[in-house]
C-alpha cells in the first residue's frame, strides 16, 4: 500500500525547533499583518502582542507533538507516509484546541465553552488552516529529507572523482558506518541487530543494533528480496531457481541471498 511506504524522518530537536519557530512566526504574521476575519478588532490594549501569543502556542504545540512522535518512532523503528499525514492532522487539531483555550482565557477571560470551541474551529481554524498546514508539510519534508542517512557527495582523497556516500546508524551512539554507496553490498538481519556487508578491496562486515526498517529508511535505494535481507541493486545479480525456491547470486560476494515467494516476481523483473 502506497501510504505504508517509508517517509523521511528526523528526530533532531534542533531541526524541529527551527520548524516550530518558523510556523509560529508565520501564524503570528498572518494574524497581526493580514488580519483575517477582523480578528484584530478584539478589544485589548495589547492586542497585537497577544495575537503573537497564538504563534507561541503553535510553537509549543509543535515541539510537544514532535516529542510524542519521537516516542512513537523509537518504539516502531520506522516512519511512513501514513504516519506523516496523521501527525500533520493531529498536531494541527491539537494546536487549534490550545489556540481556542488561549483565546478565551487571555482575550475573553471567560469560561470555556464547547459551543464556542465549535464556532472557533469552523469560522477561524478551517479557513486559516491551509495557510499553516501546507508550509508545515513542506518544511518537514525538505528539512528532514536532506539529513536522512547523511547522504552526501564527497570528493575522493585523490581529487579524481566525486563519490556518493551514505552513513548507516544503529541505535547505539557508536554504531555508525560511512561507506560509498557503490561499495555497500547487502544487509542481513540477526535478531535485534543487522550485519552490514560492504567491500573495501575485500568483503567486510559490521554489526549495528538496528531494525531492517531503520536501515531501509536510511538507505531507501536498497531492495528487500527477503524479510531478513536487503540488497544493493546496483550490483549485478542473477536468479537461480524458480518461484517456489529461488536465490540471488552475485559475482561480487559469495553469500547466497534467498528470495521470498511474495518478492519473486518483483525481483525477477528487476534483474532479468
Amino acid at each position: 500500500m502506497y501510504l505504508n511506504n517509508p517517509f523521511p524522518y528526523n528526530s533532531s530537536y534542533k531541526i524541529h525547533t527551527c520548524i516550530g519557530l518558523i510556523l509560529g512566526l508565520l501564524l503570528g504574521f498572518i494574524l497581526v499583518v493580514l488580519q483575517p476575519f477582523n480578528i484584530n478588532n478584539l478589544e485589548h490594549d495589547y492586542s497585537e502582542v497577544l495575537l503573537m501569543g497564538f504563534g507561541f502556542v503553535k510553537f509549543v504545540n509543535y515541539l510537544l507533538s514532535h516529542f510524542i512522535e519521537n516516542i512513537y518512532y523509537k518504539k516502531k523503528g520506522n516512519w511512513t507516509l501514513w504516519n506523516e499525514i496523521a501527525f500533520i492532522l493531529l498536531s494541527s487539531f491539537s494546536a487549534a484546541i490550545l489556540g481556542y483555550i488561549y483565546l478565551d482565557t487571555v482575550f475573553e477571560k471567560q469560561s470555556l465553552s464547547f459551543l464556542r470551541l465549535v464556532l472557533f474551529l469552523y469560522y477561524i481554524v478551517l479557513p486559516i488552516i491551509p495557510l499553516v498546514v501546507f508550509p508545515k508539510s513542506v518544511l518537514r519534508f525538505l528539512l528532514t529529507k536532506k539529513s536522512i542517512g547523511d547522504n552526501k557527495r564527497e570528493i575522493a582523497e585523490d581529487g579524481s572523482s566525486v563519490l556518493e556516500k551514505i552513513t548507516l546508524k544503529g541505535q547505539n551512539a557508536k554504531d555508525k558506518l560511512t561507506v560509498s554507496k557503490k561499495d555497500l553490498l547487502y544487509v542481513k538481519s540477526v535478531d535485534n541487530y543487522v550485519m552490514v556487508y560492504y567491500t573495501n578491496e575485500q568483503t567486510k562486515s559490521i554489526m549495528l543494533r538496528a531494525k531492517m526498517s531503520e536501515i531501509l529508511i536510511q538507505a531507501p535505494f536498497l531492495i528487500q528480496p527477503h524479510r531478513s535481507y536487503l540488497i544493493n541493486p546496483t550490483h549485478a545479480f542473477r536468479i537461480k531457481g524458480n518461484s517456489q525456491k529461488a536465490v540471488l547470486i552475485s559475482q561480487n560476494f559469495e553469500a547466497v541471498i534467498p528470495i521470498a515467494r511474495t518478492s519473486y516476481k518483483t525481483v525477477k523483473n528487476l534483474f532479468n
